[in-house]
Order: structure tokens, then sequence, then C-alpha cells
């Protein structure tokens, strides 16, 4: 599979690997609706707890030393963006006949996130992931608004490991139109995932409203994912808090 041209390569330090609930009064059990789906906060903790549990559990399975695991990095918003992201991702992908691998990587994609593989939140995570990077392959290239080349500047500043110095403008004059033109793919499989969230009439809980559908991600510092092109689950129509029962 070729692999899209990553944004970062050009300008960021090596670190850089690149390349509705009204105040939850109706149903404050409830994380999300999806449509008719509803995701409880239990499944939500659950899954979060699984991903802990197991986590603290490599370093015996392993044979490491008795140190003890650094906790995971994964948050319960991150545990909600995972669980919309693949019922989301997956409509999306059948609308366009995109399928997932006969094997999913789960040994890769734990390592990359720091859990381990057979973590629930890796699954979910994993499919989404690999379904939103065949839709990116397939997309219709385009040009990027300044505005989203900008985002992009400010996660990568964010990090602390950009050149020191280095402008909005060095930056974007040192990024190769196959990376542009990457980043355009990105914004149009973004279109369609946005499309599809307001069809599915999303309802987020406001205690999680950090979550998003991550659509194009690069790594950052320590492997973290950097969320470069997302569709936000807190202030986007398709996520407007209501009270529904």
């Amino acid at each position: 599979m070729q692999r899209a041209r990553r944004l970062a390569s050009a300008v960021v330090a090596a670190a850089l690997t690149v390349g509705g609930l009204s105040a939850c009064r109706s149903a404050p059990s409830v994380a999300a609706y999806i449509g008719d789906e509803k995701i409880s906060v239990a499944e939500v903790q659950r899954i979060y707890d699984d991903a802990q549990r197991k986590q603290a559990a490599r370093p015996a399975a392993e044979g490491a030393s008795a140190a003890p695991a650094a906790p995971p990095t994964v948050t319960m918003p991150d545990v909600v963006s995972a669980i919309i992201s693949q019922r989301v991702v997956a409509q999306v992908a059948q609308a366009r006949n995109v399928k997932l691998p006969a094997e999913v990587p789960l040994q890769e994609i734990g390592a990359s996130l720091s859990l381990a593989a057979d973590a629930e939140y890796v699954r979910l995570y994993g499919e989404s992931r690999l379904l939103l990077n065949e839709l990116l392959q397939a997309a219709q290239p385009g040009t990027p608004p300044d505005a989203d080349v900008q985002h992009v500047f400010d996660v990568f500043e964010s990090t602390g490991q950009m050149k020191p110095g280095l402008t909005y403008q060095e930056f974007k004059s040192s990024v190769s139109p196959e990376a542009l033109q990457t980043l355009g793919k990105a914004l149009n499989v973004k279109k369609d995932v946005q499309a599809e969230a307001d069809k599915l009439d999303l309802r987020i809980n406001p205690r999680f409203g950090d979550a998003e559908i991550p659509v194009y991600v690069e790594n950052g510092p320590d492997n973290k994912p950097l969320n470069l092109v997302s569709v936000s689950l807190a202030d986007s129509d398709a996520a407007s808090v209501i009270e529904k029962s």
C-alpha cells in the first residue's frame, strides 16, 4: 500500500517521526447516542478499565522487570472517540466498498499506542484508522485552505518540537506539494465523515466534550498520535447537545 506523504517531514525536529443530553438531566448514564444506538457510560468505563488493566499486566506477561507500568495514555474521551469513529467510519467505508484487511495488525497498533494489543480500545482505534487510511488513498486530491495548513502548524508547534524560530510562512513554504495534496485528500475524507456523522444524528454527553473523530493522524514526539484533521464531536452540528429519551 502506498503511504501518504507526511506533512511533518520537512519542518519538524527529529522527535517527530513524520513522513443529547442537556446537562445529562435526561440520561446521565448515556455517553453518546449514535442514531438509535446508546453508548452507556458504563461501556466507556469498561473499555477504559480494560485498557488500563491489560497495560498494567504487560510487564509481567512479557517477562519485564518489576518496575511499575506507566498508566495508559488513553482517556475516557479517547474511548468515546474510538467507539464513535469505528461506527461512523465503517458506514463511510461501506458506502465506498472499502474493507478492512484480512488481518488487523493489533500488535503494531498496540505498540504505537503503548497499550496491550488485546485491549478492546486498540481494536476499535485500529479498525477506524485502517479504514480511514484506505479512504484517504482513494480520495480526490484538493488544495487545502490556508486555515487548515495553519491548523497543522499549530498542532506541530504545540508539541514543542518544531525547529526553533520557525514561522508559519517558513513552515508553509517548506511543505511539499505532495504533502499538501495529502492534506487536501484528508479534508475531502473529513467532509464524508462529517456528512455521515450528521446523518447519524450524534449526541454526546458533555462530560466527554473533548471527543472527536481523528481523520488524519501523524505520530509526534514519543510516538504520540497527533490529530491533524478531525471532526469535533463537541461543537459540531452532528453532536449538538439535546435531551433524548
